[in-house]
């Protein structure tokens, strides 16, 4: 059952607030329902307009904020839109059922919703979230203790590193559709990011440290992340955890996508066997190996050890030749990770690869670009 929201903040939705009235009309119209409720709780963006319009509930105007400066556009003497109008076309697209699709032609962002609204509304010095750490210190708080990290986070504040961040990412040629992958400790930068990727439109997967190396490639993989970012530690039951080494390179240096690996290998037998034998050997390794997502190569070449000793027509020369030439094919499978920035959290000591970037470093040439960009367009920079 739908949940009843405050009669207050809904009372356009009709006269009778009851549950029972709120029930029936979810179900005649479930779009126009909770099209009510989205067009005034949230912030939609408006391309004939350039700005972003939020329906107040009780006249049903549109008021806003234009995209360039944020200038406010509307008011409830003077609507920027007329009380019938809406961002979508079709609220609730029904017409591929079970394949459902809400407010169907409409655009909005979280990281709009989430942040910006909030400072353009004078909500700026508001506490947006308080930050709490791993890290427990029993003697805080008159011995009951307390995170040894407890920072409360602006929205003003938030919203500047949301947009550093995103320029990290712009930096790195990543766009809206892009994808990404999160392996980090409970740290702010993990906020940041992941609000900056919601910004750019990337999609993004968030990987608990606590996961195995095996399910973070498994997850980089089947998201098609081009970019991982990760810490060089963090800390758990008061020990420091070697986030990038114990997760993510062993993620992207021991495993490989099966489809790939699978690919190599087939490519090998085709050349060098019949093809009866060639299929025959493929689908042995392929159904021990169904459902993997990446796979260590090992796994692979165990397999394929276990079909070649049911083929002892072949003889142990070939077996031996064709063992060799699949685990150098192997080697040569790579991942489609470009980059993986690295958030320097611990002090940790890590091994450097060519794709590693230090995340401090990124983030300290994006702040001098969205200055330099905020000074071109005549904003007074406070430093």
């Amino acid at each position: 059952m739908p949940q009843r929201p405050p009669s207050s903040r809904f009372g356009s939705l009709g006269e009778d607030a009851a549950e029972g009235d709120h029930r029936r009309r979810v179900i005649e119209d479930p779009g126009r329902y909770h099209g009510d409720i989205a067009a005034s709780e949230l912030h939609w963006y408006d391309p004939d307009l350039g700005a972003w319009l939020n329906r107040d509930p009780e006249t049903g105007g549109w008021s806003g904020h234009t995209a360039k400066d944020g200038a406010e556009v509307g008011s409830a003497a003077a609507p920027a839109r007329p009380t019938e109008w809406r961002p979508w076309e079709t609220a609730f697209d029904d017409s591929e059922a079970p394949f459902y699709r809400w407010f169907a032609g409409a655009r909005t962002n979280a990281c709009f919703n989430e942040l910006d609204r909030h400072v353009l509304a004078g909500r700026g010095e508001d506490t947006a979230l308080i930050f709490e750490g791993d890290r427990w210190d029993p003697s805080r708080n008159d011995g009951v203790g307390g995170p040894v990290v407890q920072q409360e986070v602006r929205y003003r504040e938030l919203l500047s590193e949301t947009v550093i961040r995103a320029e990290v990412l712009s930096g790195l040629g990543l766009a809206k559709g892009d994808r990404i992958a999160f392996n980090l400790p409970n740290i702010l930068e993990q906020i940041y990011y992941t609000e900056a990727a919601k910004r750019l439109g990337i999609i993004y997967t968030p990987v608990f440290g606590g996961f195995s190396a095996k399910t973070l490639s498994d997850r980089i993989h089947d998201a098609g992340a081009r970019v991982v970012v990760t810490a060089d530690g963090g800390y758990r039951n008061a020990e420091v955890v070697p986030y990038k080494e114990r997760f993510t390179d062993a993620a992207l240096d021991n495993y490989i996508p099966s489809g790939q690996a699978l690919g190599a290998l087939r490519s090998l037998l085709t050349d060098r066997l019949a093809e009866e034998t060639a299929d025959r050997i493929q689908s042995a390794v392929a159904a021990a190996l169904e459902g993997e997502i990446t796979l260590e190569r090992g796994d692979l070449m165990r397999e394929l050890g276990r079909a070649l000793a049911r083929e002892p027509e072949l003889g142990p020369g070939a077996t031996a030749e064709l063992r060799t030439a699949v685990a150098r094919a192997l080697a040569g499978v790579e991942r489609e990770v470009e980059r993986v920035v690295v958030v320097r959290y611990t002090g940790q000591e890590i091994v450097e690869r060519p794709r590693d970037v230090w995340s401090g470093e990124l983030v300290e040439a994006a702040t001098e670009r969205v200055l330099e960009r905020a000074r071109d367009a005549g904003f007074e920079v406070r430093s």
